[in-house]
């Protein structure tokens, strides 16, 4: 019951925050042991984000979505990590995959060199204290999710993409072209530790 009136007072307070400072975007649920986490001993991460994959701010839709709508905390010890949960949708398939930070990273760094044009992205700096505190994880989340919109947003343009439209300004895109694109998208990749996906 204590319990139900602190989600709804910080569900009041951050939406009072929102009116105040004029933003118009969706608030996202906020877990109780986020702001809160004495109130909690070590339970399972797992934060989930309530926003429809690939809308823009206008509400129009990409012709690829993508969301990072939860992140999990996998491993043991000095394997400890968080993984992100990234979903994607391409026409009627959608799949999900686990990454971790470093794997984004890597994903970035390869594009980068493939498509210069890419190097303008805003790409979350790497941390190197900290990185398993939950506020910056959620921080992380955020920066990461708009990354693969901004990254998928200029490929769709680019005339150097494969992703790109056709000369009616249509897209034909299949699962298959965004695993082609960059492997980071595949199922099945990565996937090699006890844990889960790298």
């Amino acid at each position: 019951r204590i319990n139900a009136y602190i989600e709804e007072e910080v569900q009041r307070r951050l939406r009072k925050m929102n009116l105040l400072n004029g933003s118009s975007m969706d608030l996202q649920p906020f877990t109780l042991h986020f702001f809160f986490p004495s109130l909690f001993q070590r339970l399972p991460v797992q934060h989930l984000v309530s926003r429809p994959p690939g809308t823009s701010c206008g509400g129009l839709q990409e012709p690829v979505k993508l969301s990072i709508p939860r992140y999990v905390l996998r491993g043991q010890g000095k394997d400890e990590h968080f993984e992100f949960e990234v979903k994607i949708t391409v026409m009627d398939e959608t799949w999900t995959v686990f990454r971790r930070y470093s794997r984004f990273r890597e994903m970035h760094k390869s594009l980068k060199l493939k498509y210069p044009e890419l190097a303008a992205l805003d790409f979350p700096p790497k941390k190197l204290f900290g990185n398993r505190d939950e506020r910056m994880v959620a921080e992380r989340r955020n920066h990461l999710e708009r990354y693969l919109r901004n990254l998928f947003r200029v490929m769709l343009s680019s005339s150097s993409s494969p992703l790109r439209a056709d000369e009616d300004g249509l897209f034909h895109l299949s699962k298959r072209d965004v695993c082609d694109f960059s492997s980071f998208f595949k199922k099945g990749v990565f996937e090699y530790s006890s844990h889960g996906t790298g």
